[in-house]
């Protein structure tokens, strides 16, 4: 299995401002809108590259995927290597440079890679009669805070360190970043410090260890935590909670031939019910067990295109 690292992000991105790391996150080596990589001529490729960010939650993630890779490489009939990327922003540049060929990414982190390198959403987890999941983000505070409400934090938010999880996420920045604005609080001018994690889980246990006063995680996510007993249920108190947002996709690099696509497409959607036994491994990954593989196109996205263009603080789709 190969790796992608992004080793400048790592450490909350210390000494740099929030929209300076986003940018670089993002933007470094992206080039400009579009694809960079040309149409390729044939339709086949004689090694099919899938990239993954890593789930520090799941210990067994690497065999899941083993198992996708495995169904994928006999259904297209090519070798499949997979890659670990460090972050979302590696992921892109690694679709922008044509070192990956497809991704599951964030849907915040496919909105860029669709505007920066053409990338193409083919799949996404989703329900039996084919809608496409949802999650919701959460702002929590430790427990023992003082801080209750939105309001509270409008109040003292000078005095508070706020932590996002990736510049490229959506529920770990950008839908928390909207509401914020929304309500007339610009993150870099209202809090003391703002921080990226790079992950749910690190947003969480700092925020619970006192190290920063306010984050952002998933609502799964801290579900999740609870369940296996790395969080107590009063260790963190919910004071936001946000509408649905359509999940995570599994995306195509732009420059691959159209026929192409559809075979990768119908190889993720044919996983199920041609290859039980791989599936059963890698369904574990979902929270829920009746989650399978829809298909997914670019204008499921657009609501949270939308909300992306409207956040005046946060220029990475104009």
């Amino acid at each position: 299995m190969s790796s992608l690292s992004h080793r400048g992000l790592r450490r909350f991105g210390a000494g740099l401002g929030p929209l300076a790391l986003v940018m670089m996150a993002l933007l470094s080596g992206c080039g400009g809108p579009g694809p960079t990589q040309p149409s390729e001529s044939s339709a086949e490729l004689k090694l099919l590259r899938i990239g993954f960010v890593p789930n520090e939650e799941d210990l067994e993630q690497r065999v899941r995927f083993d198992a996708l890779a495995a169904h994928i490489s006999k259904r297209l009939g090519v070798p499949v290597e997979l890659v670990q990327t460090g972050t979302y922003s590696t992921a892109i540049e690694a679709m922008r440079a044509a070192k990956l060929d497809v991704c599951s990414l964030g849907p915040f982190a496919y909105l860029i890679a669709h505007e920066k390198t053409g990338a193409q959403a083919i799949v996404a987890p989703g329900t039996p009669v084919g809608e496409i999941n949802t999650y919701r983000s959460i702002l929590v505070v430790p427990g023992s805070s003082s801080i209750r409400t939105i309001e509270d934090v409008r109040t003292h938010a000078a005095k508070m360190t706020l932590a996002w999880v990736d510049p490229a996420s959506a529920s770990g920045h950008l839908v928390p970043r909207a509401y914020l604005e929304s309500i007339g609080i610009v993150p870099e001018r209202a809090f003391k410090n703002t921080i990226f994690t790079l992950s749910h889980l690190a947003s969480a246990m700092t925020v619970k260890s006192g190290q920063v006063d306010l984050a952002v995680i998933t609502q799964n996510g801290l579900a999740n935590l609870v369940q296996k007993g790395r969080l107590k249920s009063d260790d963190l108190r919910v004071i936001w909670t946000s509408a649905p947002i359509a999940t995570s996709v599994v995306a195509v690099r732009g420059g691959l031939a159209a026929s192409y696509k559809e075979k990768i497409q119908a190889a993720y959607l044919s996983f199920r019910t041609e290859d039980p036994v791989n599936w059963s491994k890698f369904q574990r990954l979902f929270v829920d067990p009746a989650t399978i593989w829809v298909a997914a196109k670019d204008s499921d996205y657009d609501e949270l295109r939308a909300l992306a263009r409207s956040v005046k603080h946060l220029d990475l789709l104009n």
